[in-house]
């Protein structure tokens, strides 16, 4: 199974594991723990820097979930059909036309549309 960019990991069998470090001696009955390096205990004691918090890209996918929005609510065609067409081009650098082509035959679905010009253009 292969994990997509929205999917968690999820260890529901690690919950309630421990790791213990013992001897593999097979003499004893009792297997006696085993003491580790020096440099172990001080790698363990190392603080664990803070969590990068996305912040800027939560700002940006925000800006742009709005701006789609507002996009999407004009209630006009052409200015929807329009603002596809400005944003395909920026995005592939082709021309008006081939943009115009791609995104009517894909029905102006513009991830589609794109996908579909590097996959041509590749």
């Amino acid at each position: 199974m292969m994990m997509t960019d929205d999917q968690e990991l999820d260890y529901r069998n690690l919950v309630n594991c421990r790791v213990e470090i013992t001897s593999s001696s097979s003499s004893s009955s009792q297997q006696v723990p085993v003491s580790l390096p020096q440099e172990c205990y001080q790698a363990a004691n190392i603080p664990i820097p803070t969590p990068y918090d996305f912040a800027l890209e939560k700002s940006i996918l925000k800006k742009k979930h709005e701006i789609d929005g507002e996009i999407k609510h004009s209630g006009n065609k052409e200015d929807l059909s329009r603002s596809l067409l400005v944003k395909m081009k920026s995005v592939t650098k082709a021309s008006e036309d081939v943009c115009i082509s791609i995104l009517s035959s894909n029905s102006y679905d513009l991830k589609t549309s794109v996908e579909a010009y590097f996959q041509t253009s590749m």
